[in-house]
């Protein structure tokens, strides 16, 4: 299958960019010096919308840092998701191809994305998630992973949880990477960056990019006398974060991020030779902070703009005849201004407090439809620390959304450390809510009988969880177990129309608040450290994820998951990894029939291994191997996987 001609017609495009980024490494070399490390201690940003100690937050919390990122070689945001305890990771085909991510059960449009502070939603998308295969993270300083109802902190889409990517800062002296990556299904992965500091003037610039020849997403049983063809992929991202102190109290940032990419893809069940999308997005974030009071007082004032533009071709072939949609063009953009306020009142009590306004548009072709809503809301959460020991939190949201009126939230957490045990308790309890998407409220379709419902009211969750944590022998055992529950109401779901229109006389269907769902279940894990140059860890979580009205299984979430990563370091500068999933059995449904009966998917298990070597300072090669078992199944029904992948590479940094 051809690519259509868009910014990189062949793979020396990515070869040219990695060979700019390694020459422009070395160029820099004679001005590059090793900054002497800081320690600091853990702290986790995004559930407390503050910085606060890892051991002082009530919800359950996984940090992935760039480190992380580079041993583990992870490409994209699902590859780093996939592991994560309570996260189940979707993905219908191969590299680029439409992504859902469920947050302890609850459903892939109830998870708050944001990138350096802008939500990453795309209100061109079916029910306005971000289609998380397109997240590159070469650039990205750490991912933090905040699971359970956070809208009080973050409004709409926040009921199972929050994913926070926060981006590199430039700092120190003039710094230079580069990688560049090449492996099965002819794919070619590079990129890189500079970045560093100058008198009160920061700045970090990156490139990254991806290409790759695919596979049919289309399962050989699905496709018999028919040659299956492969799907491609190519992604283009570029990176900026620019810090400017006007003062030693008041800083200007400027995050920027434009990417571009051509996406082949199948129908269901079907190949489809020349079924495409062409994306392009431009993120932009300015940020002003200011401190009062010696810092006791931060304020936070930004204001963010988000385009999407996403274009689906189909031509007339061989296999599917004439496409309904042979032209479809969806814009979406969305306004964000937000002021917080960070004060401590004093060395026990702190309080965060703020302000947050959206405006969302969606303009479609040929369609014609171009439609808008916009939110303000309120928030404050108060923190009470009045031994090491104990720390409280308590807050509350209210917000106005132009459609369906007001929705208030509120989150109260804990957490007490026994210091002389290694035993933390933990426990939060809130409330959220999820706002009608742009298409769920205005998007028709009348030649397949189908309307959106402009009176649609939120989905409303309460949940909570409670857990232990334990550390025996220093830290070298940890162990920590958790218990969640969300009970889900108002959830949008299908429904019969009963209507005059003559596209109905067969019968129509259209969107109502109808549905009741729960997700409960159990997150354990233990992380063993018997030596310096060797660490293991097990992550296990059982999830009960039900509709509250017919009691059957929610589609795509499976029982059982266990997690087993090791990394191991024989030698200083070199570093060994294995990686182990498994997966029950769970329920899909099969869109090949009509009613769509409920079916069920086997469990399956994945095997990768990578490795490192440091040959200078400044120089590694690395490789890896995914799907060692070579282990072929349907996420979700229709959709297959890739089967057993190489890759290799090497990255300068300097």
């Amino acid at each position: 299958m051809t690519f259509d001609s868009g910014y990189c017609r062949r793979p020396r495009c990515l070869t040219l960019t990695s060979a700019w980024a390694i020459t422009a490494a070395f160029a820099t070399a004679a001005q590059a010096r090793q900054a002497p490390p800081t320690v600091l201690p853990e702290t986790v940003v995004t559930a407390d919308r503050t910085p606060v100690p890892a051991q002082q937050v009530s919800a359950s919390v996984t940090v992935i840092t760039a480190a992380d990122i580079e041993r583990l070689q992870y490409r994209t945001l699902n590859d780093a998701l996939g592991a994560i305890p309570g996260t189940t990771v979707v993905q219908s085909g191969g590299p680029g191809k439409a992504t859902s991510i469920f947050l302890r059960g609850t459903n892939a449009n109830h998870t708050l994305v944001l990138v350096d502070g802008v939500r990453a939603g795309d209100p061109s998308q079916i029910n306005g998630a971000p289609n998380f295969a397109h997240f590159l993270l070469d650039n990205v300083d750490r991912i933090e992973v905040v699971r359970g109802p956070m809208s009080t902190l973050y409004g709409s889409d926040a009921v199972g949880g929050v994913i926070n990517l926060i981006t590199r800062k430039g700092s120190g002296p003039l710094k230079a990477t580069a990688f560049a990556e090449y492996g099965s299904f002819n794919t070619l992965n590079a990129g890189g960056a500079v970045r560093g500091s100058e008198g009160r003037f920061n700045y970090n610039l990156a490139v990254q990019g991806t290409t790759t020849r695919g596979f049919s997403a289309v399962p050989s049983r699905y496709t018999v006398g028919v040659k299956n063809e492969d799907d491609g992929y190519r992604n283009l991202s570029f990176n900026g974060r620019f810090g400017f102190d006007l003062a030693d109290n008041f800083q200007l940032s400027l995050f920027s991020r434009l990417g571009w990419s051509r996406t082949q893809y199948d129908a269901f069940l079907s190949e489809d030779p020349n079924l495409r999308e062409r994306a392009r997005q431009i993120s932009q974030r300015l940020q002003a902070d200011w401190q009062l009071w010696d810092g006791r007082w931060k304020q936070t004032f930004g204001v963010s703009f988000v385009q999407v533009n996403r274009r689906d071709l189909d031509g007339t072939d061989a296999i599917n005849g004439v496409p309904f949609a042979p032209d479809n063009r969806n814009r979406g953009r969305r306004w964000q201004f937000d002021w917080k306020n960070d004060v401590r009142l004093s060395d026990e009590i702190g309080v965060v407090f703020g302000l947050d306004a959206e405006r969302i548009s969606l303009r479609t072709r040929p369609s014609r439809i171009s439609e808008s809503t916009g939110t303000i809301g309120g928030y404050v959460n108060l923190r009470w620390t009045p031994t090491e020991a104990l720390s409280l939190t308590a807050g509350g949201r209210l917000e106005h959304h132009d459609d369906f009126g007001t929705a208030a939230t509120f989150r109260v957490g804990g957490t007490y450390a026994f210091k002389e045990t290694g035993t933390r308790l933990r426990g939060a309890f809130g409330t959220a809510f999820k706002a009608p998407s742009l298409d769920q409220l205005f998007l028709d379709f009348p030649s397949f009988g189908f309307f959106a419902n402009r009176n649609l009211k939120p989905e409303r969750s309460i949940g909570g969880e409670i857990g232990v944590d334990q550390s025996f022998w220093g830290g070298q055992v940890k162990v920590g177990v958790t218990l969640f529950r969300n009970d889900i109401r108002n959830l949008i779901a299908s429904t019969a129309l009963a209507s005059q229109d003559p596209a109905c006389n067969f019968g129509c269907t259209t969107l109502a608040n109808i549905g009741k769902a729960r997700t409960q279940g159990v997150e354990a894990s233990l992380e063993l450290r018997p030596w310096e140059n060797f660490s293991l860890r097990v992550d296990y979580t059982y999830t009960d994820a039900k509709d509250r009205k017919t009691h059957e299984p929610l589609v795509r979430r499976p029982r059982h998951a266990v997690d087993i990563a090791a990394n191991w370091t024989p030698l200083p500068r070199w570093n060994l990894g294995a990686e182990l999933t498994h997966r029950s059995g769970r329920t899909d449904r099969d869109f090949s029939q009509f009613p769509s009966p409920i079916t069920h998917l086997e469990a399956y298990r994945t095997l990768r291994f990578t490795t490192s070597y440091d040959i200078t300072d400044g120089v590694k090669v690395f490789g890896r191997v995914e799907n060692i078992f070579n282990k072929n199944y349907d996420s979700p029904l229709g959709f297959q996987t890739p089967h057993v992948g190489g890759y290799f590479g090497v990255r300068v940094s300097l």
